[in-house]
């Protein structure tokens, strides 16, 4: 009997769908479409038996060929990547119903392929428990996100989705570079392994390889300043796509870097300097979202600026800050991606991403653009929405970073959350500005998964505390990494 519960199904299934398709494609290309979608709902099945052992303390492990860990391709699956893969999924299928209608550019067969792809690679990353396997997913993940790009082959697309190759291929060239280099000082690739073994090996000693990787996934993350592939990405790319890259690709990597900086390396030294990257990703990415008139690239720079605050938080160090900081992800996700899927059903009414373009729209469409204000309310942290309860943790948590710095960031963040506040001002004053204009009319389903996100953040608005609680097991969890290294390797040595 098929155990529903075993985390390799998640990367298995999806692949298994994606071959299917390539190969039915000629023959049934019109039922490609719901692939992505049922791939995501087949899932979150795996994810709900998985979340029945990991939400009460287990670590559910997953292997290969029979073997134990070390000596098998294992996955592993703690409360930490419980939260990602679970986010992963619940906005691919979500996105993937929106991309039924909002896709039509032939080869729809082509897109919705990669986009299942997309899917499996960062559901991929979310479970392994191996180092190697990270840059092979990512791998997969930068390809299908570069088809993705340039899927709509006009010449700011095809420009996007080069410069997001080149950076993919550097990323993942230094990720590789990194791993071989682990790999010779410890012999091993698993991620729980690694770590036991470095315990004998010197800081000094494990930095080069560490510094290696952490590059490679902070291009991946966006953060500052290897991040210029994502302002041109997310608007050349459909909407859909702009909504997993910014609400599931730049997440999936952050997690990794957490991953590999407390359960793999343990390096606490490092992060004074991360807290540092993460301000000016902070404050650049929302400086730059400001001045933009461009929708899309509005987002995107905003994407970058919500990077910024919940590596900041993570970089705090304490349980308090990294629960605050998972939060954050979490209303991030949600929120980044509801505005990107109104955005988009805005640009296809008004044919144009400039914001000024947009005037009246909000009187037309009057859901749509409720959808987007309450996505946006929740990003900036007015109360009573999530966002709020999510930022008043950072705020709290950054004072417990030594010295002037915690108190300079928790300025910081206030500022930057005014100026986010202000630019996003601007975009609602201007949909419901009080202008006659005609729009094209849209197809009403591309309303309905942006709905149900904003259901989700109600949801969460109206029991923040039960998030934050878990949030809280979470970050307990991560922490006491012997935990994941003794399940994960059975007390092998």
């Amino acid at each position: 009997m098929v155990n529903l519960g075993n985390p390799t199904l998640l990367v298995v299934l999806p692949l298994f769908f994606a071959f299917l398709s390539i190969i039915i494609s000629p023959f049934a290309k019109k039922v490609i479409k719901f692939v992505p979608l049922v791939v995501s709902a087949i899932n979150l099945i795996v994810i709900y038996f998985i979340g029945l052992k990991v939400t009460s303390g287990q670590i559910v492990i997953g292997g290969t060929a029979g073997l134990m860990p070390p000596y098998s391709i294992n996955l592993a699956v703690d409360k930490f990547n419980f939260v990602i893969v679970l986010l992963v999924n619940v906005l691919g299928l979500l996105i993937s119903f929106y991309n039924i209608f909002y896709v039509k550019e032939e080869p729809v067969d082509k897109f919705h392929i990669l986009f299942t792809l997309l899917i499996m690679s960062a559901s991929w990353i979310s479970v392994t428990g191996d180092l190697f396997n990270v840059f092979v997913a990512f791998e997969v993940l930068s390809l299908s996100s570069f088809g993705l790009v340039g899927f709509m082959r006009n010449s700011d697309a095809i420009e996007a989705g080069f410069k997001y190759v080149v950076l993919g291929i550097l990323a993942g060239s230094f990720i590789l570079i990194g791993v071989v280099l682990v790999y010779t000082m410890t012999g091993t690739l698993n991620m729980a392994h690694i770590a036991d073994k470095l315990q004998t090996i010197s800081p000094l000693q494990k930095l080069i390889p560490f510094i290696f990787i952490f590059f490679g996934l902070a291009v991946e993350g966006a953060l500052f300043p290897v991040n210029s592939w994502l302002p041109d990405a997310h608007p050349a790319a459909p909407s859909g796509v702009s909504a997993m890259l910014s609400g599931i690709v730049t997440t999936t990597a952050i997690y990794v870097i957490i991953r590999v900086i407390i359960t793999v390396f343990n390096y606490s030294a490092f992060i004074p300097y991360l807290f540092i990257i993460a301000l000016l990703t902070l404050a650049f990415g929302e400086i730059a979202a400001f001045y933009q008139k461009d929708l899309k690239r509005m987002l995107a720079y905003s994407t970058i600026g919500q990077t910024g605050l919940f590596v900041l938080a993570f970089s705090v160090g304490t349980e308090a800050s990294i629960s605050a900081s998972l939060s954050q992800m979490i209303n991030h996700s949600v929120s980044k991606a509801i505005l990107f899927l109104t955005a988009g059903i805005m640009i296809e009414a008004a044919k144009s991403r400039n914001i000024d373009d947009l005037k009246g729209f909000g009187r037309k469409n009057i859901l749509t653009s409720v959808v987007f204000v309450f996505a946006a309310l929740s990003l900036i942290g007015v109360p009573p929405f999530f966002g709020f309860f999510t930022k008043f943790a950072i705020l709290q948590a950054l004072l417990d970073f030594p010295g002037f710095l915690g108190y300079f960031a928790f300025g910081l963040v206030l500022i930057m959350a005014i100026v986010e506040g202000v630019y996003f001002y601007r975009v609602f004053r201007v949909l419901f500005a009080p202008i006659d204009k005609e729009f094209e009319k849209v197809n009403d389903w591309l309303v309905v998964a942006p709905f149900i996100l904003v259901l989700i953040l109600v949801l969460m608005s109206s029991k923040p505390m039960y998030v934050l609680n878990f949030t809280s097991t979470v970050a307990n969890q991560l922490v006491q990494r012997t935990i994941y290294l003794t399940s994960v390797l059975g007390g092998m040595k």
